[in-house]
């Protein structure tokens, strides 16, 4: 893949972040990680301000690929600027639990050292993903904003 993208010129950064999608998300290669991450990265948004580490990271990844099916990504927008480099990041399955489809966008922001991310902060549109994979009830963030406990 890192071929095939620097052949058409596409820079460093989103090289990096493609592969950490299509590698990491889409084929369930947790190991890249360490090919792609600084050894002291951190990502934040997934959970809150809770700090995910590599470990953390690979926890993750194998519980949300057990929820879906096959994922496709793709990058409608992506700004790069200095170190920086933000992305928005289209995904897309079927849940596992009851085969309806699942499309969500993801806003990263991810700050390089180098060829390697060290910070990466990920806006997951969770509570949508959460109800397209039938964990939720179709619905409930207008049922939450009308100030109804979902039990």
């Amino acid at each position: 893949m890192h071929d095939l993208a620097e052949s058409r010129g596409m820079p460093q950064k989103f090289q990096t972040l493609q592969t950490y999608f299509d590698e990491v998300w889409v084929k369930g290669n947790v190991e890249a990680l360490g090919d792609l991450l600084a050894p002291d990265a951190r990502t934040r948004g997934i959970m809150g301000e809770m700090p995910f580490d590599q470990d953390d990271m690979t926890e993750l990844v194998s519980m949300v690929r057990e929820l879906l099916g096959p994922i496709e990504v793709s990058y409608p927008v992506t700004v790069d600027q200095d170190d920086w480099l933000s992305a928005v990041v289209e995904i897309k399955s079927h849940s596992a639990i009851n085969g309806d489809p699942v499309h969500v966008f993801n806003h990263v922001i991810a700050r390089f050292d180098g060829p390697r991310m060290i910070e990466i902060y990920s806006g997951v549109d969770s509570l949508m993903l959460f109800e397209q994979i039938g964990l939720l009830p179709d619905s409930a963030l207008a049922v939450l904003l009308g100030g109804t406990r979902l039990s």
